[in-house]
């Protein structure tokens, strides 16, 4: 996504909806900054100093940009946002995570600072940790119940443990299994040669899950984890 043109068709989505706070992954953005819009909006991107490779974004609604206090780069994976209301304060890290297929050097690099970004934030803060984490964690919770929900779906893959052993360890559940959803919004990528049978195809189809701390009330810090469909073309 890095052309400014495509950020403004996500945009419009996220008026539509009415969405304040959207997470971005793989923006092939260089560098890191604040790039304003239109109607106030703002996003704050991460990405490599010079190749327009993965990257993520946080793009925000005027009244969203107003509540964030500071907001942090880490790297071409990895950025944090935190924002203040007057009821709450919430810190979002925003992550793309390397494919099941890539390096173990790769992995290990990416949740490892992923683990000391995540302990960095402060204990009574609300945390989302949100993007596009490259998983499957499967349906069957008795593998983990402490962190995941009865409404997984697949078999795990490798990414898929390591985003659990992560979530345990930093005291997480993972929203996207939680809740009782149609099958196609529980997915969110599927091979361009599947048959579309979700069961037959489920090798090719990647779940990429949010999820959030555990330390305040389940009940109201996540209503709801449901994925919805936008297509932009050539991104």
């Amino acid at each position: 996504m890095n052309q400014l043109s495509k950020t403004e068709q996500v945009l419009k989505e996220m008026r539509q909806y009415l969405i304040d706070i959207l997470v971005l992954s793989e923006t092939r953005w260089t560098g890191n900054g604040l790039e304003k819009f239109s109607d106030g909006y703002v996003m704050a991107y991460s990405g490599h100093p010079s190749v327009h490779r993965a990257g993520v974004g946080l793009l925000m609604s005027p009244l969203a940009h107003k509540a964030m206090t500071n907001w942090n780069p880490v790297n071409e994976r990895i950025m944090t946002a935190r924002f203040v209301s007057n009821h709450t304060k919430m810190t979002i890290i925003a992550c793309y995570a390397p494919t099941n297929e890539a390096d173990e050097e790769e992995k290990d690099a990416f949740y490892n600072m992923l683990h000391s970004v995540t302990k960095d934030v402060p204990r009574h803060d609300v945390l989302c940790v949100v993007g596009d984490l490259n998983a499957k964690v499967g349906a069957d919770r008795q593998y983990c119940p402490e962190v995941l929900g009865p409404h997984g779906m697949g078999e795990i893959n490798e990414n898929g443990t390591l985003l659990i052993d992560y979530a345990l360890s930093n005291d997480l559940i993972i929203g996207g299994s939680m809740f009782d959803h149609k099958t196609i919004h529980k997915y969110t990528w599927i091979c361009g040669n599947c048959s579309g049978d979700y069961e037959v195809g489920r090798q090719c189809i990647s779940l990429d899950c949010p999820v959030m701390y555990k330390r305040k009330s389940f009940e109201v810090g996540l209503k709801d984890a449901k994925l919805f469909f936008y297509i932009l073309e050539d991104l």
